[in-house]
């Protein structure tokens, strides 16, 4: 429902009134549908985890929550930067385009049960977030926290996706449940020091994401550059991601 909502905001824009249209209204719809199905859809609270998608993306109660917590937090900050305001509305489209594109990412990172899944998820949710942290063009702090939002993230994202090949090449698999079976195994065989390397890897770019010590350098910068709405998005939306990954 998400990328059926991004396509309709983008398909809008085509046509000559849909230009004068803001898309706020086709992404708050989308995404209260979204929530709605969510909260009374069918089997909307599985007995047990429930992997789907050949096992890239597991289904529960813990991924459910999540995932409405952040469907919901998508329609607070869209209603408002509505009433303050930012975007413009002719700049709207991209603006919402950009979050939704976000929250689709963070949906992912909280279903996670494959590693690439994990990445996917977390460029998904990363690189719209330098667009939005520079939204207001006219800004020159906002420029210069993107632009240094967007090196540190390349510089976490490139560690934690060697971490993450170390992980997989160790034990074999990407699957987390099949990751966690041979864990034991591995560490019998003394590939100990490797795994822990690997883990420190894997976690440098999730504290990124939630601004932990030591990499919480970025934040200062980026919060003061980014608008007070994008700022929400970052410490709220983020963060939660983030913490159910």
């Amino acid at each position: 429902i998400l990328c059926a909502t991004i396509v309709a905001m983008l398909l809008v824009k085509m046509f000559n009134r849909g230009r004068t249209t803001n898309a706020f209204y086709v992404m708050w719809f989308g995404t209260f549908v979204a929530l709605v199905i969510s909260l009374y859809g069918n089997n909307s609270n599985p007995d047990k985890p429930l992997e789907i998608f050949s096992g890239m993306l597991v289904y529960d109660t813990f991924g459910i929550y999540m995932r409405r917590l952040l469907l919901l937090f998508a329609l607070l900050f869209a209603t408002f930067t509505q009433i303050s305001g930012v975007p413009h509305r002719k700049h709207s489209t991209e603006f919402f385009t950009l979050v939704l594109g976000a929250v689709l990412g963070m949906c992912l990172m909280v279903s996670a049960n494959h590693m690439l899944i994990v990445f996917l998820g977390i460029e998904m949710a990363s690189v719209p977030s330098y667009v939005l942290v520079g939204i207001i063009k006219q800004r020159r702090q906002g420029a210069e926290a993107a632009l240094k939002f967007a090196v540190f993230g390349a510089g976490a994202a490139g560690v934690m996706l060697y971490g993450i090949s170390l992980l997989v090449g160790t034990l074999g698999s990407a699957h987390f449940p099949t990751m966690s079976a041979q864990l034991a195994a591995a560490i019998a065989d003394q590939r100990s020091v490797v795994l822990m390397l690997a883990g420190l890897m894997v976690g440098v770019g999730l504290a990124f994401k939630l601004s932990a010590v030591p990499f919480h350098f970025w934040a200062p910068d980026v919060f003061e550059g980014a608008p007070a709405e994008v700022g929400a998005f970052l410490s709220i939306a983020s963060k939660a991601a983030a913490l159910g990954l």
